[in-house]
């Protein structure tokens, strides 16, 4: 298990000083919807194939059509989210809607990572909400966030998930100073992921805040050598036992460059990953060996790489 992490409410920080970054108070303004909201519902057609039933999208956001991308799955649908922004900025405000229902099989991501730019003052927010229903299985998987120095982000995501359904997601992070100066210059990430039923029953919560300023570099009971954090959880069918948790403990066993924790969530609703890599490639290759290992497992075929 990492040391920096928790699933119920411990956080990797130091509390900082109270004007130094937003604590999750700031955001109760900040619900309601607004500029930056883009909504994706998949549902299938009468031959079986997931497609884009409705969509809607604002700036700083632009949707592709719907791509069939797996050749053991030519069924399943992939969909990339595109920024037309350059990345968040200070006090930006965004959020994401996407469903699947009915037996769809959907996979989002993103077609490059996104940089949080530096700040003056505020913060950025970035709101996720994704639900799995009805013997579907949804997959959102963005590239790495890149925080800059003077850089604040809160990033929440809400995943319903129905007992008949599945779902991946992963969220990443790596910190960057274009002027080589300071590798951890950023102000301040909060990340909450809450996992719950329709019913509204909490099955899992994960809520983290690192803070740069507060030893985060070399610091052994954080993140140590590593420059870079990512998390995946797989809820739902094919990954809530001791193989499955077996399995993909082994398809991380020889990869270089990264530590890895895998465990079973609360009451078997599937696996929790964290994930520390010494760089960005390194981030990514494991981020895709946890998908393609979970997906496996869940769905009982081989998906593709999905080409950016």
């Amino acid at each position: 298990m990492i040391a920096a992490s928790s699933k119920r409410a411990r956080t990797a920080e130091t509390v900082p000083a109270a004007d130094a970054a937003p604590t999750p108070s700031h955001t109760a303004a900040h619900e309601a919807r607004g500029p930056g909201e883009t909504r994706l519902e998949f549902a299938v057609d009468a031959e079986g194939r997931t497609y884009l039933a409705s969509h809607f999208a604002s700036y700083p956001h632009h949707l592709t059509r719907a791509f069939y991308l797996d050749r053991a799955a030519p069924q399943a649908a992939t969909v990339y989210l595109q920024s037309l922004s350059g990345g968040l900025t200070q006090d930006d405000r965004v959020s994401m809607r996407i469903s699947t229902t009915g037996g769809a099989v959907a996979h989002v991501t993103t077609q490059a990572a996104t940089k949080v730019h530096s700040m003056e003052r505020g913060f950025a927010l970035q709101q996720v909400s994704l639900a799995a229903l009805a013997h579907s299985h949804l997959e959102f998987l963005a590239d790495p966030t890149i925080c800059f120095p003077h850089s604040r982000l809160v990033a929440k995501a809400d995943l319903c998930v129905a007992t008949e359904a599945s779902a991946i997601v992963g969220d990443s992070y790596m910190w960057h100073d274009p002027r080589g100066a300071d590798p951890m210059a950023f102000d301040a990430l909060t990340m909450e992921t809450t996992i719950r039923r329709p019913d509204g029953r909490v099955l899992a919560l994960d809520r983290g805040r690192l803070t740069s300023g507060h030893g985060l570099a070399g610091n052994p009971a954080l993140l140590g050598p590593y420059r870079a954090l990512g998390t995946v959880f797989a809820v739902g069918r094919g990954c809530s036992d001791a193989a499955a948790l077996a399995a993909v403990r082994t398809a991380f066993a020889d990869l270089p460059g990264v530590y890895v924790g895998v465990t079973q969530l609360p009451a078997e609703a599937g696996l929790w990953l964290r994930i520390l890599a010494i760089d960005g490639a390194a981030l990514r290759t494991a981020m895709e060996c946890a998908w393609q290992q979970c997906h496996l497992g869940m769905l009982g075929w081989a998906c593709d790489r999905r080409r950016k």
